[in-house]
């Protein structure tokens, strides 16, 4: 059978024709997959995006508060200056509580901290009692800047040093430190947009972490009764004497005596570093009523006998009888002229002239009162006699100025009667001449005031 060409063609035809339709297909869902490949793509970028974000905000949220701590970090954590000054500032430690520092040593930096906080440390060899140790930790603890005591050990003081030297001086070795904030100079900042708003949103979060970073502080009260713990257990704890105290208790005597000691020596310091003499004689008044206080007191333990501790008489002894002698024999040495000397009594009377002028009439009663009790001793020498007098005298005037001004007044009216004046006072008319209370006399009536004599001294009180 026989194909025409016509036939023939129209299948040839048909054939492109599907080839091409399969082709165009085939195409559109290979496009098809690879817009959906594109798509999942886009998704997994933007779940990258998403995390990427989040991320960010918890980093950018984490900036804000630092930045806002920082100045908190920079007020508690030493700056090198203040690193400098750590080896003072534990030497005046040890001096406030009373360790003696034997040793001290700056450890090693640690290499492996490259961060922006460097640790300093110092490893001290300290002696002292239990309590003493206790305050020199407290002064640490206490201090503006941050420090912490990692470790220590204490080696506690043997029997017979303790019966030898009368106080426990346990050794400590103990290491110190530090941390020293320096933000890295070679990281540049990163800008934040809108920072202010975003910090205000995050004060309550900031507030609180600023509130955990600051150093707390607690007052340390003292051994308040109690024992060192490491003193030798086998030392007798009672007298021997019948209803005498028992060793503790004869211990914190001699103590108390001594911090007495301390002081009376202090405020004998004081006295001759005084800058004026209005100073000098105030803290002078100060040293002779606590020496001669501390003497009476001494006086009657030793008339007791209420010290028999071997370790207690000898501190009662060294730090407390003979340091009352010394100061005895300084302050005596010091007296060669009786009383103020004549250029002392004239910068008090100038002194006391420039608190008069200013008003200031309870800082002259008290200048005065700093030297009182020395004036009968100047007062027999001829040349100083005046200036005493005129002292004495600015003194009543003072105290005359004081009484006025708690006296009530109060005024009314004021008049013309057939040519004299009249005026009101605590609703009474007063005349020139009339007494308005004890002492105080109606001096004269004026239009706008009236003056009061009021022993011996004029005063004028405005309507």
């Amino acid at each position: 059978m026989k194909i025409s060409r016509r036939t023939l063609g129209i299948s040839a035809a048909f054939l492109a024709c599907t080839g091409l339709l399969s082709y165009a297909i085939y195409s559109k869902y290979e496009s098809i997959a690879t817009t959906h490949s594109e798509i999942e793509g886009l998704r997994s970028e933007i779940q990258t995006a998403r995390k990427e974000i989040e991320t960010t905000r918890s980093v950018e949220r984490e900036v804000i508060v630092l930045r806002e701590l920082a100045s908190v970090m920079r007020s508690i954590l030493p700056d090198n200056e203040d690193v400098n000054n750590l080896v003072r500032e534990l030497q005046r430690f040890s001096e406030m509580s009373g360790v003696r520092i034997s040793g001290l040593k700056k450890k090693a930096a640690d290499s492996k901290d490259k961060g922006d906080f460097d640790k300093v440390g110092y490893t001290l060899q300290l002696e002292g009692d239990a309590f003493q140790l206790l305050d020199f930790l407290n002064t640490i603890e206490n201090h503006a800047r941050f420090m912490r005591v990692p470790n220590f050990k204490i080696t506690s003081t043997q029997r017979n040093q303790l019966e030898k030297q009368g106080v426990a001086a346990h050794k400590i070795a103990m290491d110190v430190e530090t941390f020293v904030y320096e933000p890295r100079k070679d990281v540049k900042q990163a800008r934040i947009a809108d920072f202010e708003r975003k910090r205000d949103l995050l004060l309550g979060e900031i507030q609180p972490r600023k509130q955990a970073l600051t150093v707390s502080s607690y007052s340390y009260r003292g051994p308040r009764g109690r024992r060192d713990p490491w003193i030798d257990p086998r030392v007798p704890v009672q007298s021997g004497i019948q209803g005498g105290y028992t060793v503790q208790e004869q211990m914190d005597i001699v103590q108390a005596l001594c911090d007495r000691a301390i002081k009376v020596s202090g405020l004998w310091g004081q006295s001759k570093a005084a800058e004026n003499v209005i100073e000098q004689m105030l803290r002078r008044s100060q040293f002779d009523s606590e020496y001669y206080a501390l003497t009476s007191e001494v006086a009657r333990v030793e008339e007791e006998r209420a010290i028999t501790y071997g370790p207690s008489q000898r501190r009662l002894q060294t730090e407390v009888r003979d340091v009352l002698d010394g100061l005895a024999k300084e302050f005596l040495a010091n007296v060669a002229v009786r009383g103020p000397s004549e250029t002392q009594l004239l910068q008090i009377e100038q002194s006391i002239l420039v608190s008069m002028e200013r008003g200031e009439w309870k800082g002259v009663l008290e200048n005065f009162k700093a030297v009182e009790k020395d004036l009968n001793m100047a007062a027999s020498d001829p040349v100083r006699a005046a200036i005493v007098a005129r002292l004495r005298a600015l003194e009543a005037d003072a105290r005359v100025v004081m009484e006025f001004e708690k006296v009530k007044l109060d005024f009314g009216v004021r008049a013309i009667v057939r040519e004299e004046a009249v005026a009101v006072v605590n609703g009474k008319s007063v005349r020139v001449g009339d007494a308005v209370a004890k002492d105080l006399v109606v001096h004269a009536i004026g239009k706008e005031e009236i003056e009061f004599l009021y022993k011996g001294i004029v005063f004028a009180k405005r309507y």
